[in-house]
């Protein structure tokens, strides 16, 4: 058996206190029971612990391991690569079908992290939630992996572009060592300002959900830009902002804009 600590330990007490146990605990090591009925579907899990050659383990610092699950369909990102899954859940009972992935290379310790990750959602028989924590458990009993509820996904906030799209007929998200140039940052009052990469500019934002509108009259300094490179990217930067009718903050915390047709017009990671 596996000895529970963390939030392992914090929902087998739960699970007691749903059970109408009052005896307090004795031992860190119990057998876990259900807890009441948490969805644990259509939120982002950010991955805290897992079991490592038998012993639950935190995940290391700078690594992120991510789970969304909508109607049979799972997700996110593994530590390095970004996979999907399909699962099926009855009652608190829950298996996840094989895993697909990307396929690039993983610096260590986020290789480990992933191929244990992908190995453990393998051996997955049944989950326990407390509504802002998870646990998946084998079919022992034993807890496998730990997770915490991502934090509210918000525009507001200052950004560092990653990728603009280049508003070409053979439209692409592209990024390059002048892409951090160009910043953002929105406001709560829905004023938004930044740097083009040449200038500063100012305009006006309004959501609606995940629903976003970008104000086409943007104001800026009028300094030259330093390149023509950097000139052309302005206008890039400009083109897809006021094309973009979607956002969504992924559970890594990257923003994504979107146009109508669900075409990536900027990606940008918060700002240090």
């Amino acid at each position: 058996m596996i000895k529970l600590r963390g939030m392992a330990a914090a929902l087998t007490t739960l699970a007691l206190l749903a059970s109408g146990a009052t005896t307090a605990l004795a031992t860190d090591e119990v057998s876990p029971q259900p807890i009441g009925v948490f969805s644990i579907e259509g939120m982002h899990w950010i991955l805290t612990g897992q079991v490592v050659d038998g012993e639950l383990e935190q995940v290391p610092d700078g690594v992120l391991v991510s789970l969304r699950m909508d109607d049979g369909q799972g997700g996110g990102n593994g530590g390095c690569n970004s996979y999907s899954t399909s699962y099926e859940i009855d009652g608190f009972d829950v298996t996840f079908g094989e895993v697909a992935s990307t396929l690039m290379a993983c610096p260590e310790p986020a290789s480990a992290v992933e191929s244990t990750y992908f190995a453990n959602l393998g051996q997955v028989a049944s989950y326990q939630s407390g509504g802002i924590q998870m646990a998946f458990l084998d079919a022992d009993g034993n807890f496998l992996l730990e997770f915490d509820l991502a934090p509210e996904a918000t525009i507001v906030g200052a950004w560092v572009a990653t990728g603009i799209n280049n508003q070409q007929e053979q439209a692409g998200v592209v990024s390059s060592d002048m892409t951090s140039q160009v910043t953002a940052e929105f406001s709560p009052g829905g004023d938004l300002t930044g740097s083009d990469g040449c200038n500063d500019y100012f305009t006006t934002y309004q959501v609606d959900g995940d629903s976003i509108t970008i104000s086409d009259a943007i104001g800026s300094t009028r300094m030259a830009c330093l390149s023509d490179e950097l000139a052309e990217q302005s206008q890039w930067y400009f083109g897809a902002i006021t094309s973009a009718t979607t956002w969504s903050v992924d559970a890594a915390g990257n923003l994504e804009l979107r146009d109508a047709d669900g075409a990536l017009q900027v990606s940008y990671a918060p700002a240090a």
